[in-house]
Formats: C-alpha cells, sequence, structure tokens
C-alpha cells in the first residue's frame, strides 16, 4: 500500500472553509481505482495540517490526482492555502487501526 502525503498551511482564520473542502475530496477520491483511504489531519489555531490518502499502488495514486474532480477539489482549497501544494508518495509500512470498543 501507499501513501500520497500533502501538507497544507492555511491562514488560522480560514481552517474551517479547509476542512470543509477537505471533506468534499473524499467522494472524489472513493471513485478512483486502487483508493483504500482518507486521512486530513489539521492543527486549526497553528493554520497547518496534513493530507493523506492511501491507495493500493503508485500508479493509483498518481491518477486519482489526474482526475478533473480532484483538480476541482484542490482548486478550491489552494485559494484558501498558503504555499504550493507538493504531495510525495510513500510506501506505508505498517498501518494499524483499534479495533471497536478498544481504549475506551
Amino acid at each position: 500500500m501507499y501513501a500520497r502525503v500533502t501538507n497544507i498551511r492555511f491562514p488560522p482564520s480560514v481552517g474551517e472553509e479547509v476542512v470543509s473542502v477537505a471533506r468534499g475530496l473524499s467522494p472524489v477520491l472513493e471513485r478512483q481505482q486502487g483508493f483504500k483511504g482518507l486521512d486530513v489531519i489539521n492543527s486549526p489555531h497553528a493554520g497547518e495540517g496534513i493530507i493523506i490518502s492511501f491507495w493500493e499502488t503508485v500508479a493509483d495514486a498518481e491518477a486519482g490526482e489526474g482526475t478533473p474532480a480532484y483538480i476541482g477539489q484542490m482548486s478550491r482549497m489552494s485559494s484558501f492555502l498558503s504555499g504550493r501544494l507538493d504531495p510525495k508518495t510513500y510506501e506505508v509500512n505498517v498501518r494499524t487501526q483499534a479495533s471497536e470498543g478498544a481504549g475506551g
């Protein structure tokens, strides 16, 4: 599995808008071949975050970013962001998820 990681920076005043647009990425990516999941994490008061999408192959990860729907969603997000988007692809070596009811 592979992860496509994009660091984002934004003015803290637009944190809610950034999260709203990021939520819109999920249905866009779910239609793409090889898509395995999406995590968006941020520190709204610091004005920074990370978008992580998970993919079966590197080719799937890179192809997912070329669709008109993805480009449109990221263009919306870019209007809020400070700096250029520079996504990178990494191989996922360890990924765990807590089971239902764990840690409660």
